[in-house]
């Protein structure tokens, strides 16, 4: 496009398209007419500190509150996996002494042994040296 506008409607539709030489850039936007006062615009832009201070503890306090909603929702999602946890492994406990197996697992696993039952293994390796191969005819 040459130097120019195009004005479009809310909709994104093109309404018009206009052509102006030495033309570089223009922003619009509408505004709505003010509902204040010039007496209260001034009184505004005077205290716009306090209020930027009042806005910003505001925010704070809703991000501290976003943040603590999100730790609790955690901290009950935690709770809930562990009260799970510890109902499976009651079931598990009982359904061993049901099955007259050890509680721990590991524990039949591993044999206790004295010292009188220790033994020794010896291994013995046979190391080829040298091989040769000869044809007998």
């Amino acid at each position: 496009m040459e130097n120019g506008y195009h004005l479009y409607d809310f909709k994104g539709e093109q309404l018009r398209e206009e052509p102006v030489e030495k033309f570089k850039q223009w922003l619009w936007r509408p505004r709505p007419p003010t509902l204040l006062s010039k007496e209260e615009q001034k009184q505004i832009r005077k205290n716009l500190r306090e209020y930027n201070k009042v806005f910003d503890q505001e925010d704070a306090d809703r991000g501290a509150s976003a943040d603590l909603a999100v730790v609790e929702h955690r901290r009950r999602l935690l709770d809930e996996w562990l009260a799970w946890r510890a109902a499976v492994e009651e079931d598990v406990k009982a359904e061993r002494e049901a099955r007259g197996l050890p509680l721990d697992p590991v524990e039949g696993l591993i044999k206790q042994t004295d010292a009188s039952e220790d033994q020794v293994i010896e291994e013995i390796v046979e190391e080829i040296v040298e091989e040769t191969e000869e044809i007998v005819s």
